[in-house]
């Protein structure tokens, strides 16, 4: 049997995402998509009228995932070191993916509307899940950390998670988005707490990020 034909929606989408991550949001047209596509660029405002409306698009999409991410919470007979480790790689994973989202608002300008309408909703919602896992690392005895202290240790993380990858990009442009990049960035927000582990939990920590999935 065949594989399902993939919607030229779709198929538009994803070489969008593709070159404006490869090429800058500003660097390429609509015309660029629809010839990486295979169609004529009319075709293509059938769909999308503008290089806005696949702004608007993708970041729905961005969207999406953020909210599926953020029903992750650590499990009660899991493996919580490698569930809080597979949290780490999916936020990696969504900035790779979307990373033109992230670095390139000097050439769209104001973000999409339902990134503006849920962003502080999001840092807060992803806030509280760091809390999660952290806070059930202390209750089952791998992190020596201080309840009174952990929402500023969940700041912290969050900074570094968040904006890992931009501040290697302003320090060396051609190193963002591979796969050290995002290795480096979850190893640095383990160096907020790391002395506090556990030994052996911290020995767990390192074997779970090199074997990681941090790249889309």
């Amino acid at each position: 049997m065949s594989a399902p034909r993939v919607k030229t929606r779709d198929r538009i989408l994803a070489a969008a995402l593709r070159l404006f991550n490869e090429q800058r949001f500003g660097s390429v047209s609509t015309a660029a998509i629809a010839a990486d596509v295979g169609i004529a660029e009319g075709n293509l405002w059938y769909h999308f009228r503008s290089k806005r409306a696949l702004l608007d698009a993708i970041s729905a999409d961005f969207a999406e995932a953020i909210e599926e991410r953020l029903q992750l919470q650590p499990s009660d007979d899991g493996d919580l070191i490698e569930e809080y480790v597979a949290l780490l790689a999916c936020m990696q994973r969504e900035l790779h993916t979307f990373r033109f989202l992230y670095r390139d608002r000097a050439d769209y300008g104001e973000s999409s509307p339902i990134i503006l309408d849920h962003i502080d909703g999001w840092y807060e919602r992803v806030h509280g899940q760091l809390m999660l896992y952290l806070g059930a690392m202390i209750d089952r005895g791998y992190l020596d950390w201080s309840r009174a202290r952990l929402g500023d240790l969940c700041t912290n993380a969050l900074v570094i998670l968040r904006f890992g990858l931009e501040y290697q990009r302003e320090m060396d442009p051609a190193a963002v988005g591979d796969l050290d990049s995002a290795r480096w960035t979850v190893e640095r927000h383990l160096t907020l707490f790391e002395d506090r582990l556990d030994p052996a939990a911290a020995r767990r920590f390192h074997r779970a990020i090199e074997q990681a999935d941090l790249q889309a």
